[in-house]
């Protein structure tokens, strides 16, 4: 075996199912660096201290932490200490001199009692010494650490009268003193204006001394400092602090301004100095595109009317186009480095949707409308304001949703141009009302320049599309209206070929397709794709064409000359036959599907019965086709309508009994082996093929009048 054809053997049974993950995989790591590479900053040569060359705007919104931690650390320190005002403390210290003067009083009525019985007068340092141990002992405070003796000693001669007034004046002002706020950064001011007070007092002048000791010493703090508090509302206000952000568009380097260190430091924040993203931002390009890519795979597996092949080919169409378009949109970004004003609407947004409503289905159109816009918001996030990035991404959106709307007719190439040229009108007048919102001027170039673009990025997605619809086409077997046009055209060589070398099965195949049409259309089924798988479905037999009843003249058989097994090799042959020839002519899947599935794996009864009589122990799996069976009702209706025209044409003067009888004994039989539980026709539609068929054949083969010969 010649290695291409053992390598090509081993690609069909096994290894095409690798193909599509791993082309998926090189999808999903191509899109990762285009956008990647499309959304990092741009990169500027510039030096500490050095003239900037040119204006330098912020490519996107970042908070500048470090700015953010400043502004936090002025809130916080702008924040007062906390502290906590206790009422106590007033009543307590007036209670202290309170306390003073009512042992003074003590003192001084006990040494009279003890004169009195001992008829002898105490000293002024008894009394003294009796003073300082009253208020000593057992006390809370010592008040003979802050009053001095000497002080004492003026408060122990004082008469009654003048000690009751002095008590009176201290405790006065101490409840003024004390009503206001006390704290240790204010404490001697207030203790200044108490002492004042006093010396403004009617007291006599040898007293005022006293009490401005007594009273400076019971004046204390009476705000306490709370360091939970305090703490707590400097979190407080460093929270509240709005975080710094370099907004996007915000300018921040002027042409001709020198480029200190903030600006250097803004600059490498934005990473316009090294061309580089967080490590956060490609995390999240990536984690974007995976969920794309599962919105994708969940989108296609819920196409029930798709197997497994084809949704696997609709996946790759889809992710190929989508590459497409970020090709497209780094040509624009590109375009948009030159400073080419407003080259973004020029983007063919159309293209992507238009030529997957082409090439596959109108859902599947409208999920890489939502693709393209959603990319391109990210894509355009570096322009100078947020503004414009909304707007080209609004207008990519509006312009995709166009292009499926108005797309109707695509089997003509010049209905698809008209469709273009619509949809470049519609997309001025998106352009034109985006632009009106965004307030522009409109006797401005900066206004109408956008519109033409935008016009002409609506002609140019057709335009393209059609130029690249062919390679779609040939490089992933893709079935569309203009190819299956243009594979029915009688003059395609392959035809021609089956007209000369194979007559009898060229006819065959277009009775066929005229009763697989009819089915199809009667439930609902693609009847073109039908119709022209028809005409090729029996290619094979263009190999061996006498060994093909259809084919056969004058009643000459070569079976006749071979043996049953001979018989069945060159039989069973024609459908993968049929295959290869049409994959080596670059032949849509869906056809190479038909020719290789349209027997299923129904049995050759001929040989098979022929060959039993000579061998009552041949297997009948020998005797049937490789298969696989249909995978789709459109093959089921070629499997059935194959076999009917055949039965009919070879019966004699067939009436509606005898057709109907042929339609059902085959439709029964292909049912009882099991034939169509590969693709998902349900018995109403299999009742409804039964029913056309009969029709259709009764309309051929209706009874004619049997008119007279002239003599």
């Amino acid at each position: 075996m010649k290695p291409t054809k053992k390598w090509m053997d081993w690609y069909y049974k096994t290894g095409k199912k690798y193909v599509t993950p791993v082309i998926l995989i090189v999808f999903f790591i191509v899109a990762f660096v285009l956008i990647c590479q499309m959304v990092k900053p741009e990169s500027y040569n510039v030096k500490l201290f050095e003239v900037a060359q040119k204006t330098i705007r912020s490519p996107q919104t970042i908070e500048d932490t470090q700015k953010t931690a400043e502004e936090q650390a002025k809130a916080a320190a702008a924040v007062e200490d906390v502290y906590v005002f206790n009422r106590e403390t007033a009543q307590n210290r007036e209670s202290l001199v309170r306390s003073l003067f009512a042992y003074v009083t003590e003192v001084n009525r006990e040494a009279a009692l003890n004169d009195a019985k001992n008829d002898k007068m105490t000293s002024i340092d008894q009394k003294l010494d009796s003073l300082k141990g009253k208020l000593s002992k057992n006390v809370s405070e010592d008040i003979t650490e802050g009053v001095n003796a000497a002080m004492l000693t003026i408060l122990i001669q004082m008469n009654v009268k003048d000690l009751q007034q002095v008590e009176k004046e201290v405790v006065s002002a101490l409840d003024v003193a004390m009503g206001q706020s006390v704290r240790k950064d204010n404490m001697t001011d207030i203790k200044v204006s108490a002492r004042d007070t006093i010396e403004l007092s009617n007291l006599p002048a040898n007293y005022k001394g006293v009490a401005k000791t007594i009273l400076s010493y019971a004046i204390v703090p009476n705000e306490v400092y709370n360091a939970a508090q305090t703490e707590d509302r400097r979190k407080e206000a460093s929270a509240n602090v709005i975080p710094v952000k370099i907004l996007q568009g915000q300018v921040v380097v002027q042409e001709g301004q020198i480029i200190d260190r903030e600006i250097y430091r803004q600059l490498a924040l934005l990473h316009l100095l090294d061309q580089k993203m967080p490590i956060k931002q490609y995390a999240g390009f990536g984690l974007l595109l995976l969920s794309l890519g599962i919105m994708l795979y969940f989108f296609t597996n819920k196409q029930k009317n798709l197997n497994k092949a084809r949704k696997n080919q609709y996946a790759l169409v889809f992710s190929s186009v989508y590459i497409a378009i970020l090709l497209m949109l780094m040509i624009i970004r590109f375009l948009e480095g030159a400073d080419i004003s407003n080259i973004s609407f020029l983007f063919p947004a159309a293209f992507g949707p238009m030529i997957i409503k082409i090439l596959l289905n109108e859902k599947f159109a409208f999920m890489m409308t939502i693709f393209t816009s959603v990319t391109s918001f990210f894509v355009f996030q570096s322009d100078a304001t947020a503004a414009v990035n909304v707007t080209v991404s609004t207008f990519i959106l509006l312009s995709g949703l166009a292009s499926i709307v108005v797309l109707r007719d695509y089997s003509r190439r010049s209905a698809i141009l008209l469709s273009g040229f619509i949809v470049g009108l519609a997309n001025m007048a998106f352009v034109f009302l985006l632009l009106l919102i965004s307030n522009t001027g409109l006797l401005t170039l900066a206004f109408w320049i956008p519109v033409g673009y935008a016009f002409l990025g609506g002609i140019g997605s057709f335009v393209l599309g059609i130029g690249v619809i062919p390679i779609f086409e040939t490089v992933f077997g893709i079935l569309t209206t203009s190819r299956l046009v243009e594979l029915a055209n009688p003059n395609h060589p392959l035809l021609k070929k089956i007209m000369m070398k194979a007559p009898g099965t060229y006819h065959h195949s277009l009775m066929v397709a005229n009763l697989a049409e009819s089915c199809t259309d009667a439930i609902g089924g693609n009847s073109l794709l039908v119709r022209v798988g028809c005409f090729y479905h029996d290619i094979g037999k263009t190999i061996r064409p006498p060994y093909f009843v259809e084919n056969q003249l004058h009643g000459i058989n070569p079976h006749d000359r071979l043996t049953p097994e001979q018989s069945r090799d060159i039989i069973l042959a024609h459908t993968t036959d049929g295959a290869a020839i049409l994959r080596d002519n670059h032949f849509p899947q869906p056809i190479i599907d038909i020719a290789l599935e349209h027997h299923g794996t129904t049995l050759v009864k001929y040989f098979y019965y022929k060959a039993k009589e000579k061998n009552p122990d041949v297997s009948e799996a020998d005797f049937r086709y490789s298969g696989p069976k249909p995978q789709t009702k459109e093959i089921a209706i070629i499997n059935i309508s194959d076999s009917v025209e055949a039965a009919v044409r070879s019966c004699d003067a067939p009436t509606k009994e005898k057709i109907k009888a042929i339609v059902d004994n085959i439709i029964d039989d292909r049912m009882q082996d099991k034939q169509f539980v590969a693709c998902d026709i349900t018995f109403q539609e299999i009742e409804t093929i039964r029913a056309t068929l009969c029709a259709t054949l009764n309309g051929i083969y209706h009874q004619r009048i049997q008119y007279p010969d002239d003599k």
